[in-house]
């Protein structure tokens, strides 16, 4: 049944040879009219508020008949509409791990609770707690296997696949697929997602990205005539760290410990070569190729050029403060240092940069967090409504500049870091040039199985073409099983 543009009425044409009595049609008018009053309570299909609202009852069905008079009609059609259930509220504790990216970890996350228990759940209690990034990967096996995780954890792209093919992740597809979401979903890119997507399931929300950057000393470099060339190519680079390195600087640093995930640092040179990991198929080594040996034997050529600290001498935060002290002039690093640098500012002029181009790329290696619920949690709902609110543009766009991390929404990339030049410049210059990791489920195993040989030709004992054949013979051990 319809209603006409002039206030007739139209059956349906399952209904058409079918004549209403009249006191039947008094009560369908009626129902009518007070369906024109009351819009809202009568199950507009084009209205989305509508569909929690009881739909009107339909005309021959005595049971859900509206209540007339003698005369068939309404006794009052400005009776409210009927209102849907309550929902449930929200109760119970829930805990939630993070690896910290600032000093201020906690006190930043207690923001994100606090708001999360004044808009959304106040009678739920969050507990936060961190692991340690050197050893977050036992940290977290231990949590799982105790059967009793935290309901929540932030996960990296290097580790979560691990953990979705051991079960303990709740596959979150239809969590992110509710359509009451699918305006915000759509603000995450969808890179992201790839990234989250993976063994048939989506495994969290994606809500932060780090990329490793270059810290440069300008003032060394504006000095020695090199600030506008050292990045040209691997050679300029070479030659720069060469000619900067003194008794009291080194000209060039990058990490080489497993302990450090090294391999941030030397990713974006074998991506530049065309290289990776794992082959397109993910089913053997992908380190094939000269232009991957050449990239491999320039590495090797600026750790044993005496332009570094001594391999395995010092640790991440002992290479990042010998920058802030102006003892480094080109450091491999991460863009959480941002923040202090800025906080404590050096006495020379600093910025950040990528790696020069290879001969097949020119990229910047980065990684991502995602949100997940362990398939142990028994407040799913909870962590569910948490994840949404951490993940919301208010709070993650918060803690991004408060750590100075990427975010991976696209609704809010214009308005982050006005007052940050340098995290400007790494959203807006070096984001775009992001290629990340295989999240493949052994991708961490393959790269520690891989690293003692990268270490061992950082100290000169292999040329690039043994290091990368060393390299393939363990990564392929590892997906062999």
């Amino acid at each position: 049944m319809q209603i006409t543009h002039n206030g007739g009425i139209l059956m349906s044409s399952s209904n058409s040879n079918r004549q209403p009595s009249s006191g039947r049609l008094w009560r369908v008018i009626a129902v009518i009219l007070a369906c024109a009053l009351v819009a809202a309570a009568c199950g507009n299909d084009d209205d989305p508020g509508g569909a929690s609202v009881p739909a009107a009852p339909e005309v021959g069905d005595s049971s859900s008949e509206p209540v007339g008079d003698s005369d068939g009609m309404a006794e009052d059609s400005s009776t409210p509409a009927p209102t849907a259930e309550p929902e449930p509220e929200l109760s119970g504790t829930i805990g939630f791990i993070k690896g910290p990216h600032s000093a201020m970890e906690v006190e930043f996350n207690d923001q994100i609770i606090a708001d999360f228990n004044a808009q959304v759940a106040p009678d739920v209690e969050v507990e936060f707690s961190t692991y340690d990034w050197p050893v977050h990967v036992a940290e977290l096996t231990t949590l799982f296997a105790s059967g009793s995780p935290p309901d929540v954890q932030y996960l990296v792209d290097l580790i979560y696949p691990a953990f979705a093919e051991q079960g303990v992740l709740h596959d979150m597809t239809d969590l992110v697929n509710d359509p009451d979401w699918a305006e915000e979903r759509a603000k995450i890119s969808q890179f992201a997602w790839d990234l989250a997507e993976q063994q048939g399931g989506t495994w969290g929300v994606p809500t932060l990205g780090a990329v490793y950057n270059i810290f440069i000393n300008e003032t060394l470099l504006e000095e020695a005539g090199l600030l506008d060339s050292w990045d040209d190519s691997y050679e300029s680079m070479l030659a720069a760290a060469e000619a900067l390195t003194t008794d009291e600087v080194f000209g060039f640093g990058a990490r080489t410990s497993a302990a450090d995930f090294a391999w941030w640092d030397w990713y974006p040179y074998i991506h530049n070569a065309g290289g990776d990991v794992l082959s397109d198929d993910w089913t053997e080594c992908g380190l094939v190729g000269q232009d991957v040996v050449d990239a491999m034997q320039f590495l090797i050529d600026i750790h044993t050029a005496g332009v570094t600290p001594a391999i395995g001498s010092v640790d991440n935060q002992g290479l990042f403060d010998l920058f802030a002290a102006g003892r480094i002039a080109i450091l491999h690093h991460e863009t959480p240092n941002i923040v202090a640098l800025n906080e404590n500012p050096p006495d020379f002029e600093w910025t950040v940069a990528a790696a020069p181009p290879g001969p097949q790329g020119h990229t910047v290696m980065g990684n991502f967090g995602i949100l997940s619920i362990a398939e142990a949690s028994d407040n799913k709902e909870a962590a569910w409504e948490f994840i949404k609110h951490w993940a919301s543009a208010p709070q993650v766009g918060r803690f991004a500049e408060q750590v100075s991390l990427q975010v991976v929404r696209t609704d809010i990339i214009d308005d982050l870091f006005a007052d940050n030049p340098a995290m400007q410049k790494v959203q807006s210059e070096l984001v775009p040039r992001v290629q990340g990791l295989q999240p493949h489920p052994q991708i961490l195993e393959a790269l520690q199985a891989a690293w003692p040989v990268v270490e061992d030709a950082f100290r000169g004992n292999r040329t690039g073409e043994e290091a990368i054949a060393g390299m393939c013979e363990a990564i392929d051990g590892v997906l062999a099983g």
